[in-house]
């Protein structure tokens, strides 16, 4: 009899046990559900500047006509030049006017040019005696005007000037705001930016139009300035200047500081 109840008791024990096993097993028998997220992926964005020309030139009669060898649609600059003129007189004038597009992001906009060569040419007797008869002196009497255009390739009043100056002495490669964080409207995405540049065999003098008109200058029969090309400029008979045109565009998201002149200088 005390056998029996001890085998019971003992039984009882091992149930208690086997049963704790199983749930001490099966601990982890919960509702559950995991969700994944595939193909997370991050993709640099870019600056892609491109740039259209409209060109305008004083013809051999003296008459400002288009220029189509300077103008081009939007593009990158490989092959494209601004300035490809010959046989210049004092006098003669030009302008361009520039359009400026960043591509999927905002940007600031820089600009430099620098002269490369100012060559001689022939060596005329007007120039007999010159002081520095390996350089020309055409840059001396060429002179630029440019500023912040509406796209109608006329300096009109209200319109802004960023860059004054002769070719001898701001052709030095120095970087120049277009759009900076303190000049002018960075460029956009959705709209043109449009920079004008007028330049003068002699002394170049702005003369900004009031008219309201919003048409091409060979129509309204100004670029916005006038230039006089009286005096002495015989020194500079055949001579030339070779320039490089330089653009820089940066991102304007988280640089809100930006300036040009915190560029390297020149080019």
């Amino acid at each position: 009899m005390a056998i029996t109840s001890l085998a019971r008791i003992l039984g009882s024990m091992a149930m208690i046990v086997f049963a704790g096993a199983v749930a001490a097993g099966a601990t982890g028998a919960f509702f559950s559900d995991t969700e994944t997220s595939t193909g997370n992926t991050f993709t640099a964005g870019a600056i892609d500047l491109q740039v259209d020309n409209e060109s305008y030139v004083t013809n051999n009669e003296g008459v400002l006509v288009a220029s189509p060898d300077n103008t081009w649609s939007l593009s990158d600059l490989t092959g494209k030049v601004f300035f490809s003129f010959i046989d210049l007189k004092p006098g003669d004038i030009g302008e361009d006017t520039i359009s400026l597009h960043p591509g999927a992001n905002n940007a600031w906009a820089c600009m430099a040019i620098e002269t490369t060569s100012m060559p001689e040419n022939v060596v005329l007797e007007t120039e007999s005696g010159d002081p520095t008869p390996a350089d020309g002196e055409l840059q001396n009497y060429l002179n630029f005007a440019f500023w912040h255009d509406d796209g109608d390739n006329v300096f009109e009043q209200g319109e802004q000037t960023f860059w004054v100056g002769g070719a001898s002495t701001t052709f030095d490669g120095s970087w120049r705001a277009i759009a900076d964080s303190t000049h002018g409207v960075a460029l956009a995405t959705t709209t043109n930016t449009y920079v004008g540049k007028a330049w003068c065999f002699g002394t170049l003098t702005p003369n900004p139009d009031d008219s309201g008109l919003d048409i091409d200058p060979v129509t309204r029969g100004t670029t916005g300035f006038t230039c006089v090309g009286s005096g002495n400029q015989n020194d500079a008979q055949t001579d030339g200047i070779v320039a490089d045109v330089s653009f820089y565009a940066e991102q304007t998201r988280n640089n809100s500081t930006f300036t040009c002149s915190s560029l390297n200088n020149p080019i």
